[in-house]
């Protein structure tokens, strides 16, 4: 018995880690869409490091770019590029 609950349980742990990265950057993505740049990056850092996704570095590159952190945005941008260099972003920013 414990053989079948045990995938159980991992699958669904990941089911909710995976819920739990897709919030953090639906979360980032709607404090960006209401220029609220400051909580997207704060939000994208964290999420960042639990699923380091091409689309999330590219919105804290735009984000921090918007804020005039043109250093750190530069970088952001590269790490997009490094991880999906054919990364389209007017898929990831509203209205662009």
């Amino acid at each position: 018995m414990l053989k079948r609950i045990i995938p159980a349980l991992l699958f669904t742990l990941a089911v909710w880690t995976a819920a739990a990265a897709s919030n953090g950057f639906e979360e980032a993505l709607d404090a960006y869409k209401k220029g609220d740049l400051k909580k997207a990056v704060t939000k994208l850092k964290i999420h960042i490091k639990e699923n380091p996704r091409a689309e999330a570095y590219y919105l804290l590159g735009y984000a921090n770019y918007k804020l005039g952190r043109h250093e750190e945005a530069r970088k952001y941008f590269e790490e997009a590029y490094l991880i999906d260099p054919e990364l389209k972003p007017g898929e990831i920013i509203p209205g662009k």
